[in-house]
């Protein structure tokens, strides 16, 4: 295992590697404004077949701080992810991506024709707009009026009530980790970046992100990719499976008994979860190494 800091536009970065051989897998982790650790536990075993490499967005984590918010911009965190592919050398690797990540995956994808052997978008939206509205939509099927002891309050300024911390807590539990804990140092985190690029939270949009939409550009990937999610995700399955459509060469699972965080959920899910990702990038390899058919 090795770690160390890469240079990216704005300051350098906390990166990790492990295992060796095959065909590198990059993870980006989702926020913004949440470190990497969470995706420790649940990718280490596929370094018995490949290197995985993970490292903190600029601004959290073991990353340098951002100070200055003029950072926080989209373009500058793909012009992060192709610093930190290039400065570690990867030739040609997978790049999974979670929520935030998947998001930056599908655009870098799209806009900058990678050299990728594949993109996992995992959990992740591809319309701001219309991913907010659905996710209302869930919390008012909610039993207890979730979004109204949400959103509601946000709306009215009554967020001190901890009865709205008790529905937020409902929530997460319905749609983000049903069986699982997410365990993060408050230290690592950086609620600037989220209040900046996010806002309030993910069913009430206010920051930078607000009108993010790249469907209109989905087509334009040439990148085999797996469009991942699970059964009770905030990102629904109906929204994953319309990315998918628009990519040319795309597959869309949705896994059983997940929500938005399949890789923190209890052991089983989570092995499924990653189990999933594995056999797609085996598929993917093998198709690109198949000979060509003879010619008569």
């Amino acid at each position: 295992m090795r770690e160390g800091k890469v240079s990216v536009p704005g300051g350098e970065v906390w990166y990790r590697r492990t295992g060796g051989g095959g065909v590198p897998l990059l993870l980006v982790h989702g926020g913004p404004g949440y470190p990497s650790d969470p995706l420790f536990e649940a990718f280490e075993p596929l370094a018995d077949e490949r290197e995985v490499i993970w490292y903190d967005q600029l601004g959290v984590g073991r990353s340098d701080p951002i100070d200055d918010v003029s950072l926080l911009t989209v373009d500058r965190f793909l012009d992060e992810l192709g610093a930190v592919s290039e400065g570690l050398g990867l030739e040609s690797p997978h790049v999974y991506g979670h929520s935030w990540g998947a998001m930056l995956g599908l655009q870098y994808a799209a806009e900058r024709n990678p050299d990728w052997t594949s993109l996992i978008c995992a959990n992740g939206l591809a319309s701001v707009n219309r991913f907010e509205a659905e996710v209302r939509d869930l919390m008012r099927a909610l039993p207890g009026d979730v979004l109204e002891r949400t959103y509601g309050r946000e709306l009215r300024g009554e967020t001190n009530d901890p009865d709205y911390w008790a529905a937020q807590a409902e929530y997460v539990r319905a749609c983000v980790l049903r069986t699982g804990t997410m365990r993060l140092d408050p230290e690592l985190m950086s609620m600037p970046t989220f209040r900046t690029m996010i806002g309030h939270a993910d069913y009430h949009i206010t920051g930078t992100l607000k009108e993010w939409d790249i469907f209109g550009e989905l087509d334009r990937i040439r990148v085999p990719t797996l469009v991942l999610g699970g059964e009770f995700d905030e990102c629904v399955p109906v929204h994953l499976a319309d990315i998918a459509d628009r990519i040319p060469d795309a597959e869309h699972v949705t896994q059983p008994g997940a929500a938005h965080m399949g890789y923190l959920e209890e052991p089983p899910l989570r092995r499924a979860y990653v189990g999933l990702i594995r056999d797609y990038m085996a598929r993917v390899e093998a198709r690109t190494h198949q000979s060509p058919p003879e010619t008569a």
